[in-house]
């Protein structure tokens, strides 16, 4: 099975907090990264405390300082695999509006995963309500519903752990930094409108190069184009491009090395609550990077047309001043 028989969005297109895996079996022993979304009137799990300058694991990094409710969470989770052993955590964080957990179905069970989950939440929602003296409906602190995400083959779970430990790091730097993480639905570039997410000075920026590898070019004029845009980097210039073959890949990557600022050409739409990966993440929050969508939908098979289409408009976005 793979990730593709996943929803991921909502019909609207809007990232869904409560997707779930078509024809899993959800009895059979599995790893899932389960996120449970707030409700909209109930209070916060937590607050963001700490420097995001400060890299995740270091005294006075970001962290969030759990609320009333957000301790006894955290309790709850905690208490999963004593009261259920056929459960294991593995990794957890309460963070202000959703939990993140990453959890394991060790044995074939005669229960459901969601056994388990609505048996947390009751947890969560008794100690809660023993708490304040009085009795708080489990939709008063819940989203009806969570998302799941089971780990297959083509997800990393050291990959997972790092997503769920830095979480609050990358709350911290989107709050700390907001013009890095700035998102613009119709950013006009010649007689047509873009969606835009990271560094918006980059665009108005003119030292601008676009980076194009054409299969017409010869072995040597790869070479001289890398070094051109190399030393461009060198002197400040920021990188255009999709970059979409090897060898375009390739030179983002040492741009990179070098500390460039990239605007990063892409096809498919941001969804509603769009993060970069990973990597992009990072750059974004140095200010390095600016992504420029075409608005495609999600899952748009590239193909040549979409390819021409990104390599005019790097150019284009080159020509803005």
């Amino acid at each position: 099975m793979s990730s593709s028989e996943i929803r991921p969005f909502k019909e609207s297109g809007e990232h869904s907090y409560h997707r779930r895996a078509f024809a899993h079996n959800y009895y059979a022993p599995f790893i899932y990264h389960i996120i449970l979304k707030k409700e909209e009137e109930c209070k916060l799990f937590g607050s963001i405390c700490g420097d995001a300058r400060i890299a995740p694991g270091n005294h006075g990094c970001a962290a969030i300082k759990e609320s009333e409710l957000g301790i006894i969470i955290a309790k709850s989770i905690l208490h999963l695999p004593y009261q259920f052993p056929v459960i294991k955590v593995h990794q957890f964080c309460v963070m202000p509006n959703h939990v993140h957990i990453l959890l394991q179905v060790l044995v074939k069970s005669d229960k459901h995963l969601d056994f388990y989950i609505d048996a947390l939440r009751r947890r969560i929602t008794s100690k809660y309500s023993e708490k304040v003296g009085e009795s708080i409906p489990e939709e008063r602190i819940f989203q009806p519903g969570y998302c799941d995400k089971p780990l297959y083959d083509n997800r990393s779970l050291d990959g997972l752990f790092q997503y769920i430990r830095h979480n609050p790091h990358r709350l911290a730097m989107r709050h700390q930094f907001p013009q890095f993480f700035q998102r613009v639905r119709k950013l006009k570039i010649g007689d047509k409108e873009y969606e835009a997410y990271g560094n918006l000075f980059l665009f108005r920026n003119p030292d601008k190069e676009a980076v194009k590898i054409s299969r017409s070019f010869t072995d040597k004029e790869k070479r001289e184009k890398k070094l051109g845009w190399l030393s461009a980097v060198a002197r400040g210039t920021i990188l255009v491009s999709p970059f979409i073959s090897r060898a375009e890949k390739d030179i983002r990557t040492e741009a990179e090395k070098l500390g460039a600022r990239i605007i990063l050409v892409t096809h498919e739409a941001f969804s509603e609550r769009f993060k970069p990966s990973a990597h992009d993440f990072e750059l974004c929050s140095q200010g390095r990077l600016l992504i420029i969508s075409l608005g495609l939908p999600t899952s748009t098979v590239l193909t040549r047309k979409h390819c021409l289409e990104m390599n005019s408009l790097a150019q284009l976005t080159c020509q803005i001043l």
